[in-house]
């Protein structure tokens, strides 16, 4: 299942040989579950292991000594979100869930085996780290630039377009499993302005959040309103494709 798991994973970034394919399909490690926020690893630890989200919601966030903290970044099912840390002697992050998660871990040694024994996977694996780092990028921009509101609102496209390329999208939502809190903590917002701004969105009629999932009544307005373009997302660059 693992193997097969991350197979999936790579294949939406670029195509890959039979011989590819089956060493792939070897690939073993742990299925865990973790509890809502609860550390998958830990900022300033040394990496044992990279993961693939199997359930669940996940955030990569770097706490400050005075117990802020900023996220950088959510996680679906099907994520792979620390590859590059088979590169890494120490994390500069942490990784939690989000909400209730379970997730795939396999063991850095055997990653690391099978890059370097399979230039194809060390490439696809590369690619993946560029696509985080460009989203990086977006999430720098947008916290910067935009107002609450169209912040605000290019997440929820962001997370919903992402969904709907990985077929966890069901009518006209997905799971968005996400705390006033964190939603602060990703756009850097107080508990009041973030409360504030999504009163706001739910008026436009384009989106809404709650009981643990967004609900998108109108895409391509909220798009336009939050100036959002996928683009950076590569979602069209392997076996998923734009809708």
């Amino acid at each position: 299942m693992i193997g097969q798991a991350f197979l999936d994973y790579l294949t939406q970034l670029g195509e890959l040989c039979e011989e590819d394919r089956n060493a792939i399909l070897k690939v073993d490690g742990e299925r865990r579950a973790f509890r809502r926020h609860e550390d998958i690893a830990k900022s300033g630890t040394q990496p044992s292991f990279s993961v693939i989200v199997v359930t669940g919601f996940l955030q990569r966030y770097v706490s400050r000594r005075d117990g802020s903290r900023q996220i950088h970044a959510f996680y679906l099912p099907g994520d792979a979100p620390s590859l590059e840390s088979v590169h890494l002697d120490c994390l500069d992050s942490s990784l939690s869930a989000a909400a209730h998660s379970e997730v795939f871990l396999i063991p850095i040694a055997d990653l690391a085996d099978l890059m370097r024994n399979r230039p194809r996977v060390q490439d696809l694996v590369w690619r993946s780290s560029l696509v985080q780092s460009a989203q990086y990028r977006e999430w720098l921009t947008r916290n910067s630039r935009l107002t609450a509101d169209g912040a605000m609102a290019h997440m929820f496209c962001e997370i919903y377009k992402r969904a709907d390329a990985a077929g966890l999208v069901e009518g006209n939502s997905c799971e968005m499993p996400l705390t006033q809190e964190m939603v602060g903590d990703a756009l850097g917002l107080t508990g009041v302005h973030v409360n504030r701004t999504l009163q706001h969105l739910r008026e436009t009629g384009y989106v809404d959040h709650h009981r643990g999932r967004l609900f998108m009544h109108d895409f391509d307005r909220l798009a336009n309103f939050a100036d959002f373009d996928p683009a950076y997302l590569r979602l069209g660059n392997g076996r998923r494709s734009l809708n």
